[in-house]
């Protein structure tokens, strides 16, 4: 499981409070896009259970990113299975790259991921 930063936790709080257009399904920290989905760590998540799915400090990785717009100061990530995820933090080793490297791909019209796999 990983710790919030104190920065981080700012940003979080600051995420939290902001008017988002749609729902938000969870906010991700370390967040960095690979392969069409977003890898990241995960709070208040709206699927979290006793069980400790999708439990705040979890990794996860998200479902085919289908667009990214950004709110305010923060990104948002919208998904191939409906869900709305607010990127809190990117990743320091390259993940707000991997952003504008999604953006410049998705507005090309290049996907990463086929639509359906055999």
């Amino acid at each position: 499981m990983s710790r919030v930063t104190p920065d981080a936790g700012t940003r979080f709080l600051e995420a939290v409070a902001y008017p988002f257009d749609e729902p938000v399904t969870a906010y991700l920290t370390d967040a960095i896009l690979v392969a069409g989905c977003c890898l990241g760590v995960t709070y208040r998540h709206k699927k979290a259970d006793h069980f400790g799915r999708f439990a705040d400090g979890h990794r996860i990785r998200t479902s085919d990113v289908k667009r990214a717009e950004q709110q305010g100061s923060f990104w948002v990530l919208y998904t191939e299975s409906g869900s709305v995820y607010v990127v809190v933090t990117f990743h320091p080793d390259g993940g707000e790259q991997s952003l504008q490297t999604f953006l410049r791909l998705h507005q090309a019209g290049i996907h990463t991921a086929p639509k359906y796999l055999q």
